[in-house]
């Protein structure tokens, strides 16, 4: 019997068909097969100081320049897909399931507005353990991180954590494990990065002891994580 097994998409060529560099990674310019010029041309257009270091406020009024575009029913169902595979990429290409098990479990408070669903939403995402370590660029993608903390390099509050998942609370304190090895990956991470973004505010990293305390607060502002226009509204759509 032949068994069929499910083809791998690569992960950056996701980006190509969305036409839009989700996760600002730069390693994108060096990629030498031709498809990838016309990409490589918008995107270094796009990373000119005085749009690279703007970001986006997701929560801030967008409208098209162009009011007639973008009305009809198939561009509205094909542009609240590539919303949602956008987010889904941004943190590290999650699966459509855990993303829909996520949002409905954001939607349990009780009398809880559109603008603080979107809120918690991007609070849950944001506390995660392999989200967090992405941002302080101790991996140098999400995938990196799940590894790290898999393998039992990560420790919160001193104890070991193996779940990449793992929400984090205020005051809690993500270190490095204690040995050569673990000190080594990331110290290695931090070499090949390029430190941008830059880590948002609720987090204050040490990069001498490897340390990061997590001081997330009700009024922070995560929108700037985000170099893209993400419509929530599209994303959490027919979840609610």
């Amino acid at each position: 019997m032949i068994k069929f097994t499910k083809r791998h998409k690569p992960f950056y060529k996701q980006f190509l068909r969305l036409k839009q560099d989700i996760q600002n990674k730069s390693k994108l310019l060096r990629f030498k097969k031709q498809k990838w010029k016309i990409f490589q041309d918008n995107l270094k257009r796009q990373l000119t100081p005085h749009k690279r270091f703007k970001m986006k406020d997701q929560f801030q009024l967008s409208v098209s320049k162009f009011a007639g575009r973008g009305n009809s029913f198939k561009r509205k169902i094909r542009n609240k897909i590539n919303q949602r595979k956008m987010f889904r990429l941004f943190y590290g290409g999650i699966k459509s399931y855990y993303l829909k098990k996520s949002i409905l479990k954001c939607n349990k408070t009780k009398n809880c507005g559109l603008e603080d669903y979107r809120h918690n939403i991007i609070k849950y995402f944001e506390s995660r353990l392999d989200t967090v370590l992405c941002r302080v660029n101790f991996s140098l993608n999400i995938k990196t991180a799940s590894q790290l903390i898999l393998h039992g390099h990560i420790h919160v509050n001193s104890k070991p954590v193996k779940n990449k998942s793992y929400s984090l609370k205020p005051n809690d304190l993500i270190e490095v494990a204690n040995n050569r090895k673990s000190r080594a990956l990331i110290k290695n991470n931090l070499n090949k990065s390029d430190f941008w973004p830059l880590p948002p505010k609720h987090l204050l990293v040490n990069y001498s002891t490897l340390q990061i305390l997590f001081v997330y607060q009700k009024d922070s502002n995560l929108m700037p994580l985000f170099s893209n226009y993400l419509d929530l509204d599209s994303v959490i759509t027919n979840f609610r």
